[in-house]
């Protein structure tokens, strides 16, 4: 993992609007890359594809097409388990695979799509995905900035699962030197840092990360941790 890269995240994601949810925060700060044009989350389970929230109304008409016609990268990508890109959904191979969404998307004014799946204890529950008005691939940059962002949405989107109180809140920013936390809190670091095998840095970003997915202070996570009531597992997209 970059830390540098989910430091400058979490500011962003600090930065933007306290009253919006940790899902639409995230899909907000998703869209601001410079080669993509809308971003929104979905749970897939069950047969059911469930829409949690968008940056924009267009990015969230986008993702209610591929529930409605059952087709579509979010739909590939939890079934893969494997980011699934679409750079060109007007070729023949975007219209051959998903008929009614690659078309109705075009209308729409999406040239290009892209899925991240969520992955939450082993198992893919939903997709975070990128939309941009221009047909290419995500910049380099970008992508491993919605890389990041897809580890904290499977967070935030297990979380919202079991408790729907995750809308609304205040997701607040909180000190990021090591000396402006609590015992608890240098424990719970300690802890990561030997079952994530990184450094206390790292580990106490990755707490402040864990921490802004839950709508929860980092003192919270840290005595979960300490407690061994929660256990931090290495992302998805870690290095």
């Amino acid at each position: 993992m970059d830390n540098a890269r989910l430091e400058r995240l979490l500011s962003s994601l600090h930065d933007s609007a306290s009253s919006a949810s940790v899902l639409h925060r995230l899909c907000v700060v998703g869209a601001t890359a410079d080669s993509v044009d809308g971003a929104g989350v979905s749970l897939v389970a069950d047969g059911r594809h469930e829409l949690l929230d968008a940056s924009d109304a267009s990015a969230e008409r986008v993702e209610s097409m591929q529930a409605e016609f059952g087709e579509g990268p979010c739909i590939e990508a939890v079934t893969t388990f494997r980011p699934f890109f679409e750079p060109d959904l007007a070729s023949v191979r975007a219209q051959q695979r998903w008929p009614q969404f690659s078309r109705a998307a075009c209308e729409q004014g999406v040239a290009a799509a892209f899925a991240f799946p969520l992955v939450s204890h082993g198992v893919a529950v939903g997709a975070l995905d990128v939309y941009s008005a221009r047909a290419g691939d995500l910049a380099p940059d970008d992508l491993r900035d919605v890389l990041v962002l897809a580890d904290l949405a499977a967070l935030a989107a297990h979380e919202g699962r079991s408790s729907p109180s995750i809308d609304g809140v205040d997701a607040r920013a909180e000190a990021a030197e090591p000396w402006a936390h609590s015992a608890v809190v240098h424990n719970a670091s300690g802890m990561v840092c030997e079952q994530l095998g990184i450094d206390v840095e790292a580990s106490l970003l990755r707490i402040r990360a864990v921490a802004f997915a839950t709508a929860r202070t980092v003192a919270e996570v840290s005595r979960d941790i300490v407690a061994r009531r929660l256990r931090l597992e290495p992302w998805v997209h870690d290095d």
